[in-house]
């Protein structure tokens, strides 16, 4: 049998049981004193989607929330570009309320290094993180991250979206999954260490900002020190050396003009040899 569809079969034996998994979490939680709801559902169209409506609709009283999903016919990333998920993949988001008007520049970069570090205890110790909100392992995609807010009027609500591959997707470029380094893993056993590991940073984060996990994630930067070109609409903005983040999430960039600061926004980073959109 090929490997990933081995992988897929290992997965797919627990399904019936991810409810149970789901109030499980719920209940690990209360007993950690996290105050989350944890939902599963076979298939939406985005987890994310579902928190931000939500947020909208959520009173001044409205618990954090986390929606797990075994599959998503409509789920994407930054600027809209789909996630590819063949029913192998870790689909989750989390909606966190931060006081009106929060700054949250830096916290996918902050989220990455949550993740990178669950995955680390997990068995994946080369996982590296690639500005603003990409998860390599061995140079290839194992996560993305996508922050979305919702601002009500009683909070500003941040939807953190996560997609992990456990196993390499299948005709997928540069992909990779958790089973290129041996781990192999159910959703379950990560979001067992991730999801309370977020909920407790993100208190801290609301105080703090991304500052605390600068050194985390510059310690795991996949480009330090590379040639990369900063890319808005196909079209190369900047060009220089990639420093790391600074401590409010942006990424510093040594240009021949001197080094620049580029703030999270619709833009793309690439290699100097790499044209393939990421």
């Amino acid at each position: 049998m090929p490997r990933h569809h081995a992988c897929a079969q290992a997965l797919n034996v627990t399904l019936s049981a991810d409810v149970a998994h789901a109030h499980a979490l719920e209940r690990a939680l209360e007993r950690a004193g996290h105050d989350c709801a944890v939902e599963w559902t076979h298939a939406t169209a985005s987890t994310n989607a579902d928190l931000l409506q939500y947020a909208r609709q959520a009173n001044g009283t409205a618990r954090p929330r986390c929606r797990i999903a075994g599959h998503q016919h409509a789920g994407r990333g930054r600027q809209g570009r789909p996630w590819h998920d063949d029913r192998t993949s870790l689909l989750m988001s989390l909606a966190w309320p931060f006081p009106v008007s929060t700054a949250v520049a830096g916290l996918s970069l902050a989220a990455g290094v949550w993740l990178a570090q669950v995955l680390q205890a997990l068995g994946a110790h080369d996982v590296r993180l690639k500005w603003p909100n990409d998860v390599l392992l061995h140079g290839g995609k194992l996560a993305g991250i996508l922050v979305e807010l919702a601002d009500n009027g009683h909070a500003r609500w941040a939807v953190i979206g996560i997609g992990l591959n456990l196993c390499r997707p299948v005709d997928v470029p540069g992909a990779s999954g958790l089973d290129d380094c041996g781990v192999k893993v159910s959703r379950w056993d990560v979001l067992g260490q991730l999801v309370p590991a977020m909920l407790a940073a993100l208190p801290v984060y609301a105080q703090a900002g991304f500052g605390p996990w600068q050194d985390a994630w510059n310690a795991r930067h996949a480009w330090q020190g590379a040639a990369v070109r900063v890319v808005d609409a196909n079209t190369t903005r900047e060009r220089g050396v990639a420093v790391g983040a600074d401590a409010d999430g942006c990424l510093m960039l040594d240009t021949p003009e001197g080094r620049r600061r580029i703030v999270s926004g619709d833009v793309s980073l690439r290699t100097m040899q790499d044209n393939q959109i990421r």
